[in-house]
């Protein structure tokens, strides 16, 4: 009988203990009625820290604690999965750090400051690309902070051909939500590198949280960057 341990993923062959961590193993431990030793393990990749996590029941990443997308075992698609907790919420600080650093904006406008700070036409070009960067990442992460939740609707999901890396387009989302007042907002969210989006398709349910004082800033839950 092959077991795959629910805490770290281990494949065991006639064990009742797993032979990596020593935990006992079960066999539905959710009480949905489908033994666990039957549910294949998913790769899941963490939006938050890059992790790639081997998911059987679990819902948040194993390095970094964010939540996880909820791919099915099968990989046919993503369920909205969890409601995003009440704000204010906690990220994940290597979240943080990626979208205010690590952004090319960002580090083309470090790029025109640090090897011609003897200048004055690059620094400032830099200085202004550096700051658009920032606002755009402070935006997104108030939203995932302090934004309340509405269900979203995929609109429409496609490579981006027009940009590429090594080899790779990322993906370009677009999805609409209603606010509690009923206006219905339409957002898109471009430059998605993650691999989870590969399961997603036109019409899927999602999770947006929204500024209600501005609704146009808004994300994805959990984010699909």
């Amino acid at each position: 009988m092959i077991v795959y341990c629910h805490k770290c993923g281990t494949k065991n062959v006639d064990r009742t203990t797993c032979s990596n961590c020593g935990i006992i193993l079960l066999t539905d431990i959710n009480n949905d009625g489908i033994p666990e030793m039957i549910q294949e393990i998913v790769q899941v990749e963490c939006p938050w820290c890059k992790t790639v996590n081997k998911v059987t029941t679990e819902t948040h990443c194993k390095s970094c604690g964010g939540p996880l997308p909820a791919v099915s075992h099968d990989n046919s698609g993503i369920d909205k999965g969890t409601p995003p907790s009440p704000p204010p919420r906690k990220l994940p600080d290597i979240y943080i750090k990626k979208l205010k650093y690590r952004s090319t904006l960002f580090i083309i406008g470090i790029i025109f400051i640090v090897p011609f700070i003897w200048s004055v036409i690059f620094p400032i070009i830099g200085f202004f690309l550096v700051r658009s960067a920032l606002r755009t990442a402070n935006r997104k992460i108030a939203a995932l902070e302090n934004g309340i939740k509405a269900e979203g609707v995929l609109t429409d999901i496609f490579k981006d051909t027009s940009e590429t890396v090594n080899g790779r387009h990322p993906w370009r989302l677009e999805y609409e939500f209603k606010t509690k007042s009923g206006k219905t907002i339409f957002s898109k969210k471009t430059g998605a590198w993650n691999n989870n989006n590969r399961h997603r398709k036109i019409n899927d349910k999602l999770w947006v949280v929204y500024l209600p004082e501005n609704p146009e800033i808004n994300a994805v839950w959990p984010p699909v960057d």
